[in-house]
């Protein structure tokens, strides 16, 4: 041992050799829990992928109307209702096909109970509208976009969950679809697995220890090339990241010049702003204004799809109502909408499949003269409010975008004269669904006209400093869900 350890290549050669060893054990552990979050990863996304697809076929409306006609008292007849079974017969075959050894179920939220309670679940067993015990906060929080639940623990033993949004024809969120797997599960697969791997590996680590040193350098060596390589695809990635970056920011360029100057809001008697908050660098919200004899036309609109794909859109979008207005001198709202729907649907019917995209927009008529305005809305309403009476108005839209629809019928025009002092408000739905404040829930549609209402006093430009602080303090830290376009346009006194 003396004459081992006192030669310097062969004390060289044990410190490898136990190095070897120690980085063999290190990498024997951390292999096992790679693969065990791997394993996990591939179940969660199992579980998204059912529940994804799952709540992509049930239909909201339905689902909703089955919630709406039971009581948990129904429980013995609801398993009867067709509209159960189909729901029940469905998850039951995802379940069957997937090889599941729990159910799948769906959830529905009750704003009174501030919870959650059962809907249909597959299998026999009927669990209808009893409450979710200790329900974990994601599903709230994740309501409108779906997700996964950490894991967690339960009486029933350790879980993994993942869940997915059932909406309406309306886009809202009914219910929500959830399916679980134990944890254990596939750990059990993982252990087995791994205690083969490890009794093979500790066999193979002392032949590569043998053999290992003499190729050392030249491992070494391909390991070193493997960086070079490494390295350039890096800088290449950046580089391409670099020229992405800068496309989309001539892409905002672009869009802002073809965004109407607010200051056309500011013309005799009137006063106005805009507050356009894109979500990622361009958006597919936007604000239209035009003046056409003694008419001024403004808009607010929201396009499908936010970033490059709704910025493509919005273009789409003013660029049909550039031509209804200018080209073909149609001056009524409604009708206005109803030439831009049919302009939108043939262009992109042209692409083939199912159209779905469009907008939805509040566009608004002023005679700047009588100061009567008309007003026609695709799911996007306006405020108004009335200084005479210290009252804010509600003027609600028709419920059909700007788009294919499945019951398209003609946008109806509302008419009202304002006064001196009032304030019209229009504004897509990117405010009040931003996330934040203490518990991460939506801000909603009435605080957000509560502070409408209290900043009525304000200069315009005031009141656009004030939207645009409150929505910096009500965010925090969470990121922006949405694009945000709010307007405001006052008659002035």
């Amino acid at each position: 041992m003396n004459h081992l350890l006192g030669n310097l290549a062969t004390r060289m050669m044990l410190i490898i050799y136990l190095s070897i060893i120690f980085i063999t054990g290190f990498f024997i552990v951390f292999a096992y829990y790679n693969d065990l979050a791997l394993q996990e990863e591939r179940q969660y996304d199992k579980l998204k992928a059912l529940v994804s697809s799952a709540a992509s076929a049930i239909d909201g409306d339905e689902h909703e109307s089955l919630m709406n006609g039971y009581t948990r008292a129904d429980t013995v007849v609801i398993g009867d209702d067709d509209r159960y079974q189909i729901v029940n017969a469905f998850l039951s075959n995802i379940v069957d096909a997937n090889g599941l050894s729990t159910p799948m179920y769906t959830l529905v939220y009750d704003e009174a109970l501030g919870g959650w309670y059962y809907g249909v679940r597959s299998g026999d067993y009927v669990d209808f509208k009893n409450v979710y015990q200790k329900a974990p906060k994601e599903l709230t929080e994740q309501m409108e976009t779906g997700g996964t639940i950490p894991i967690y623990e339960s009486e029933n033993g350790t879980w993994l969950s993942a869940f997915y949004p059932v909406k309406n024809r309306g886009g809202k969120v009914v219910a929500l679809v959830e399916a679980d797997i134990r944890f254990t599960e596939f750990q059990m697969v993982v252990n087995e697995r791994y205690f083969k791997q490890v009794m093979m590996a500790l066999g193979v680590i002392v032949l590569i220890a043998l053999f290992l040193i003499p190729y050392a350098r030249k491992v070494l060596r391909m390991d070193e090339k493997q960086k070079v390589v490494t390295l350039q695809q890096k800088a290449m990635i950046e580089e391409k990241n670099r020229e992405i970056m800068a496309s989309i920011h001539y892409a905002l360029k672009i869009q802002k010049a073809m965004l109407p100057s607010v200051e056309m809001l500011k013309t005799e008697g009137i006063d106005g702003f805009v507050l356009h908050e894109a979500k990622d660098v361009v958006a597919g919200d936007f604000y239209w204004i035009e003046e056409y004899d003694d008419y001024l036309y403004f808009a607010v609109a929201d396009c499908t799809g936010h970033g490059v794909p709704g910025a493509i859109m919005s273009i789409l979008c003013t660029t049909a109502m550039n031509k209804v207005v200018d080209l073909m001198g149609i001056r009524d709202t409604g009708k206005i909408l109803d030439e831009v729907r049919r302009i939108i649907v043939e262009r992109l019917e042209k692409s083939g499949g199912e159209v779905k995209d469009g907008m939805d927009i509040a566009i608004c008529r002023l005679d700047k003269k009588t100061k009567k305005m008309q007003y026609s809305g695709a799911n996007n309403p306006i405020y108004i409010f009335k200084k005479a009476t210290e009252e804010m108005e509600v003027a609600k839209p028709c419920k059909q975008p700007v788009g294919k629809h499945i019951k398209e019928h003609p946008f109806a025009c509302k008419e009202f004269q304002l006064e001196k002092g009032d304030v019209v408000y229009l504004f897509t739905d990117g405010y009040a669904d931003q996330f934040g404040g203490e518990n991460g829930k939506k801000l909603k549609y009435k605080p957000f006209r509560e502070l409408l209402f209290s900043s009525k006093h304000l200069s315009m430009s005031e009141q656009k400093k004030l939207l645009n602080s409150s929505l910096k303090d009500w965010m925090g830290g969470f990121e922006q869900v949405d694009d945000i376009c709010v307007m405001g346009v006052r008659m002035e006194e």
